[in-house]
């Protein structure tokens, strides 16, 4: 088979990513697909915000349908814990510097986007937090101070430039938001993928992922 790339822009503070999930974490088990996990950053830098009721309201409904729609759980702790606390300032930074940090330690983007998102959204845990991003690595089998240290070394101007970097490519694909994503095959060809169809739908995805690789 030949290699094929498929690039998914995604952002942890972003329920349709959540959504999406079950559908990256399918494409990394997929033989001679190499999947690559962009971070576009959200909620960074002006676009950082408080928990308001205004935006729990904005929150609850768009979760309620993207629950219908792709069978992820939201949880009571989420629902009715973190999105209650005024105090929390939504920023995507540290979620993917951690996201970043991990793939640097071995540990796939989708696998520590995947355990971000549940942390977030299932058990209702602030993401914000270094520790709770460290207790996630170590639940995945990282070492606490070689995590930490790798964290450290990509928060800011890394981060900043890897955002930069996920938007650029968003841009490039025409993509609609997150989670967007598009084939690059070894012939230099890009191609949209669109991941937004498959959304509760993994066989489906699977499937086409597969034909769309043997296409090629």
């Amino acid at each position: 088979m030949k290699n094929t790339t498929l690039h998914i822009i995604v952002d942890p503070l972003c329920g349709w990513t959540y959504g999406s999930v079950p559908l990256i974490t399918a494409a990394e088990n997929i033989d001679g697909l190499i999947v690559k996990v962009h971070s576009g950053g959200m909620l960074t830098g002006d676009n950082v915000k408080p928990v308001t009721p205004a935006w729990r309201e904005f929150a609850l409904k768009n979760d309620s349908v993207i629950a219908k729609k792709t069978g992820q759980v939201f949880g009571s702790n989420y629902t009715d814990g973190l999105l209650k606390t005024n105090d929390i300032i939504l920023n995507s930074a540290p979620a993917i510097t951690a996201i970043l940090a991990a793939q640097e330690l071995g540990i796939s983007g989708g696998e520590m986007l995947n355990s971000i998102q549940h942390a977030y959204y299932a058990q209702g845990k602030n993401i914000m937090q270094l520790h709770v991003l460290t207790d996630i690595a170590l639940e995945l089998g990282l070492n606490k101070a070689l995590f930490e240290t790798h964290f450290n070394a990509l928060e800011g101007d890394a981060t900043d430039q890897h955002i930069a970097q996920s938007r650029g490519l968003l841009h490039d694909i025409h993509g609609q938001g997150f989670p967007s994503a598009a084939f690059e095959f070894d012939t230099g060809k890009w191609q949209k993928a669109d991941i937004a169809h498959y959304y509760g739908k993994t066989e489906q995805w699977v499937t086409y992922l597969q034909q769309s690789v043997a296409l090629v």
